[in-house]
């Protein structure tokens, strides 16, 4: 009996292993607080430690020792509406911590820096009863990157940078299992898989006449190799098992380019930021016992998104910020589930900073309104709609 359930029951359950979350897919591009206020619209302008993770090449414009510190507090709420009973669900309320840190030292024409960041992960978890438990109750995914890098200094008109990424990532999920055709109360899998791979980025900046500024910034794609195991908890008189099992998929790449003008206390930019989506198009699960053999196709597609920034410096000590992005949504209507119910995002963000000699502290506010979207999912179509507040803190040293 057990092995005929793992048969019809893993594949099913383990075809999200990899792939849980919240937002555009799962990017986090909210990596300091000063860039975040500007609608993330700064890889021309960025001017603290946070180059190292969004335009290496600037770390050139400040000599000296630089660090910074600062979290990133995400709190989304997802709500689900079932065409045919009408009922709406709610995902659970939670607010996600994302932490960074940057250290920098540069001299003239030359300087080094590293990051610790997380620019994918989040999670989504749903009521234990909703309508789509047998599709997920929980996917989450975690991403570790440690990012050495390096920039120097061509001329007065180039500067060039980049790095590798170390990469640790983590994923875990929970699924009801109906049971009911045998009259047996609900069962559940429970997934969990670590992984790492390697990444590699770089960066141009052109200094233009008039204080224009053009950046060039890549980030490759990345590898992630995934070993867990699925563990099938059953009711009685049924037994619980468990299965290794392994899959790989690849972070995408993320491509920008980004025009900034200066203007006395005033900065403006404009940037657009294209991500390689299609890497997670399809993918392959292999398991110990071959019961959670799998290949699935979820057709993500590359997608572009449209920022616009500005920065005002009010006196010499406070600064304030605004921004907006259009961040389009890479996941097709025919596989959009519950674990990943993305859309088009318009993001409203808004901040301020302060500055005491070398030290500084920036704030920030995102709103993020999720269009609505009906998925066309065979096993549970029905229209997603979602909202997420984030606020936005650095504290950082810049000479």
């Amino acid at each position: 009996m057990i092995p005929v359930v793992l048969m019809f029951l893993i594949p099913k359950l383990i075809l999200l292993f990899p792939i849980p979350l919240f937002g555009a897919a799962f990017l986090i591009y909210n990596q300091d607080a000063k860039v975040n206020g500007m609608g993330m619209a700064a890889i021309s302008s960025v001017d603290n430690p946070s180059s190292v993770f969004y335009n290496p090449s600037l770390m050139l414009n400040k000599k000296g020792v630089g660090f910074s510190a600062g979290e990133t507090m995400i709190h989304p709420e997802i709500l689900y509406k079932d065409p045919l009973t009408g009922k709406r669900f709610h995902t659970k309320s939670k607010t996600y911590h994302i932490p960074y840190f940057y250290g920098k030292y540069g001299e003239e024409n030359f300087s080094f820096g590293v990051g610790l960041f997380s620019p994918f992960g989040l999670s989504t978890e749903w009521p234990d009863k909703w309508a789509g438990r047998y599709i997920t109750k929980l996917a989450e995914i975690k991403s570790t990157y440690i990012n050495p890098v390096f920039a120097y200094r061509v001329n007065e008109y180039l500067s060039i940078g980049g790095g590798f990424s170390y990469i640790t990532s983590s994923v875990k999920m929970k699924n009801g299992v109906n049971l009911s055709l045998m009259g047996l109360g609900d069962g559940e899998m429970r997934l969990k898989g670590d992984g790492e791979g390697i990444g590699l980025n770089g960066a141009a900046t052109l200094y233009l006449p008039n204080q224009y500024r053009l950046s060039l910034t890549y980030r490759s794609p990345s590898r992630i190799i995934y070993r867990g195991k699925a563990n099938l908890f059953l009711p009685p008189p049924l037994t619980s098992s468990s299965t290794k099992a392994r899959s790989s998929f690849t972070f995408p790449f993320l491509f920008s380019i980004g025009v900034a003008k200066s203007a006395g206390p005033l900065t403006m930019e404009a940037n657009l930021l294209y991500t390689g989506w299609s890497s997670m198009s399809s993918y392959r699960i292999t398991s110990e016992d071959g019961t959670a053999n799998a290949l699935l196709r979820k057709g993500w597609f590359n997608t572009p998104s449209f920022a616009f920034g500005v920065n005002y410096g009010v006196k010499k000590a406070f600064e304030i910020r605004g921004g907006y992005m259009l961040d389009k949504s890479p996941v097709p209507k025919r596989s959009m589930g519950p674990e990943l119910p993305d859309s088009n995002r318009h993001i409203f963000t808004t901040g301020g900073g302060f500055k005491h000699g070398p030290w500084y502290m920036d704030i920030g506010y995102q709103l993020t309104l999720f269009e609505g979207k009906r998925s066309n999912l065979q096993e549970l179509k029905g229209s997603y709609r979602g909202i997420a507040s984030v606020g936005f803190l650095s504290i950082g040293y810049n000479l």
